[in-house]
């Protein structure tokens, strides 16, 4: 999947917000509340998010929790826009697909305890406005 320059713009904040997930340090509340304040605010559903997460964010950077001094501060922007721009690519890709679902298990699981209250949450704010 090529993505426009537009589709960039949309997708760059919730792939910086789902990359959040994997940084070295613990999920505060005030964290998951801006998270889900971006996934609330893009056009995307709540299905085509958690497969942005799974296709896109997830191998681009859940490498991050394997590392001894993982990043705990913030991934850089451009770093992070090319690497899932990367996996994007290679979405519709069969073997891509097969590895990524091999792979959900483990990559869902550590994000698991997060995902109802996050979806209550996006769900909330998309009511309110």
């Amino acid at each position: 999947m090529t993505l426009s320059s537009e589709d960039l713009q949309t997708r760059l904040p919730v792939w910086e917000a789902l990359a959040e997930f994997w940084l070295d340090t613990e999920l505060a509340d005030f964290r998951l509340a801006h998270i889900a304040r971006v996934l609330a605010a893009s056009p995307y559903s709540w299905p085509e998010i958690l497969a942005i997460h799974d296709f896109e964010v997830a191998p681009a950077v859940s490498a991050n929790l394997a590392c001894i001094a993982g990043e705990w501060a913030g991934f850089d922007r451009d770093w992070l826009c090319a690497r899932c721009q990367h996996c994007a690519a290679r979405r519709q890709s069969p073997w891509f697909r097969i590895l990524i679902r091999l792979r959900r298990p483990w990559l869902r699981g550590y994000t698991a305890p997060y995902w109802p209250l996050l979806k209550l949450r996006v769900e909330q704010l998309r009511i309110q406005d």
